[in-house]
């Protein structure tokens, strides 16, 4: 059985508004009629049935009873009666084969160590939020007695609570939807009981209407332009590298350069107001113009995440390098972000020979094109978790690439730089039935470039638009240069910031793409519907 790729959906709404909103959703109990008809045990080993409208599960080697469904969003209550010297736990967002199954686990745990309600990851990582110190939550459960565990999932926040105290509020970001299931630790002779188990599945989620994006940032340079993009109110901000101008093979230096950002009040204010997303490019990964031979690129990565908050067990955190992907919003409006690593894998970029270019040609850049099949942009590991990312269902994506995608003639850094990544790529999106939009910066001016492929009803177009610098623009130092595939007639070299605007309102959604000025106004524009992008039958 083939198996998609887990990305997270992400909902618009904390906990908090969840449960104070009204809605229709209602309690479901899973145990009706003294039946287990919702449930099955997938071990070859342990007993469970239903004894007075309670689930009783006994047995001599550990198992779990599962539920038949798979849940995302939801909040589930169970009652638990543990024995003293018995271990159990309530699974959520797990997943199994045969006489193994592995995922999140509310512990139940009889033992003086007291850590009943922690968050423990039962066949992967272990413990997630042990409760160790936390003697407030330590004393939430009560042995020799039945205890009520309230546990909340949604997006990538979990919450546990058992009698009321909360033990567990954490992030985390590797499973979003999976099974419920009840464990039995192998004690041999005590039998584990669970009642009135009952789940209300959210469907809280608000679509992406509205994305900011931005791009080369240096920190010690005044930045008014946090005022613009605050006042736009977007839904998602997302930051595609050179966010500080680090260049140091020294953590530390990067780490005191984040911390001059961090502390910028018109940063703080956008961080406050509205959730943030990132990828790196040069200049904060450490190394100007570096890729895999970066020697400091593991402790930057670190310092990247710890900077951007990135939760335990996201793609950042897990992966060689800080590429990531999250889905936002309902089906039928889904968002998928695809946040790539043009840095940690990327072979050496090849320099022109010492000729100069034709004066004729314009401003060009120092590098040559690399036609080797070996030369990489995103390296092995990274192109096997893109492809399965485009398999994901998603009405649109975006891609966040820092270094621009599609033109393909002034030799600075960009995908051109090894035509076969570039093409690769291009086939990607196309097979994939196009509907992505490509973001990028490191330019230091504006500009958003179109490139048309396919042929007549499968034909599709594909938009790179490319927003730098937040505060220190070229200022038309890069005037005159080329771009076959520029969409408006030049490019836009102030302060800027750039935006992706969605109305779902119709069946064919239209989507604008915008470049604003330091005051937020629109410089440039392009408008255009979904399956413009999309390589359905038009």
């Amino acid at each position: 059985m083939k198996l998609l790729p887990v990305t997270l959906t992400i909902c618009f709404m904390t906990f908090t508004q969840i449960f104070a909103a009204e809605t229709n959703e209602s309690w479901r109990l899973m145990l009706n009629d003294n039946s287990l008809a919702e449930w099955h045990n997938p071990f070859d080993w342990g007993e469970a049935s239903v004894v007075d409208n309670e689930i009783v599960l006994t047995g001599e080697k550990k198992f779990f009873l599962v539920s038949k469904e798979s849940y995302k969003d939801f909040e589930l209550e169970v009652e638990v009666f543990v024995p003293e010297g018995g271990n159990s736990g309530i699974q959520f967002r797990s997943h199994y084969r045969p006489n193994r199954l592995w995922g999140y686990q509310a512990e139940v745990d009889t033992s003086d160590r007291q850590w009943a309600g922690g968050l423990y990851e039962e066949g992967r990582r272990g413990w997630l939020v042990p409760l160790k110190d936390n003697a407030e939550a330590q004393g939430a459960f009560k042995n020799g007695q039945w205890n009520k565990y309230l546990i909340k999932a949604l997006g990538d926040q979990i919450e546990i609570r058992v009698n009321g105290i909360t033990t567990v509020s954490t992030r985390d970001a590797v499973t979003s939807e999976g099974f419920i299931a009840l464990q039995h630790h192998g004690e041999k002779g005590l039998s584990y009981r669970f009642r009135n188990v009952r789940i209300k599945e959210l469907t809280g989620c608000e679509p992406l209407s509205l994305i900011t994006f931005g791009s080369c940032c240096k920190q010690g340079r005044p930045q008014p332009i946090w005022n613009a993009i605050t006042a736009k109110n977007s839904d998602l901000f997302l930051m595609i590298g050179d966010n500080i101008y680090g260049d140091s093979e020294d953590v530390d230096v990067l780490r005191q350069k984040y911390a001059l950002l961090g502390a910028e009040p018109g940063f703080q204010a956008l961080r406050k107001q509205t959730r943030i997303l990132a990828t790196w490019d040069d200049h904060d990964y450490g190394l100007n113009d570096g890729g895999a031979e970066f020697v400091s690129k593991v402790e930057s990565q670190i310092a990247f995440n710890d900077f951007f908050q990135v939760p335990n067990g996201a793609g950042s955190r897990i992966h060689q390098g800080v590429y990531d992907a999250h889905v936002f919003g309902p089906v039928g409006k889904r968002v998928q972000i695809i946040l790539l690593d043009t840095r940690f894998h990327r072979s050496p970029l090849r320099k022109l020979e010492s000729e100069k270019r034709p004066a004729s040609e314009g401003p060009r850049g120092p590098y040559a094109e690399d036609n080797d099949s070996s030369a990489t942009m995103l390296g092995k590991q990274q192109w096997g978790w893109l492809e399965e990312q485009m398999q994901v269902p998603a009405e649109l994506r975006i891609i966040a690439s820092s270094i621009q995608f599609i033109p393909a003639e002034h030799g600075w850094e960009y995908w051109q730089n090894m035509p076969l990544e570039r093409q690769r790529l291009i086939d990607l999106i196309q097979e994939s039935g196009g509907r992505s939009i490509v973001l990028s910066g490191d330019r230091h001016l504006a500009e958003i470039s179109k490139l048309s492929v396919g042929e007549r009803n499968s034909a599709l177009d594909i938009y790179d638009i490319t927003s730098s610098s937040l505060n220190a623009p070229s200022g038309g130092g890069n005037s005159g240069e080329p771009n076959r595939y520029r969409s408006v007639e030049e490019h836009y070299p102030q302060v800027n910031f750039g935006s992706i605007s969605i109305d779902w309102r119709s069946r064919n959604p239209q989507i604008s793409l915008s470049i604003h000025d330091v005051d937020g106004d629109v410089v440039l524009r392009n408008r255009f519907r979904l399956r413009e992008i999309s390589n359905e039958k038009k």
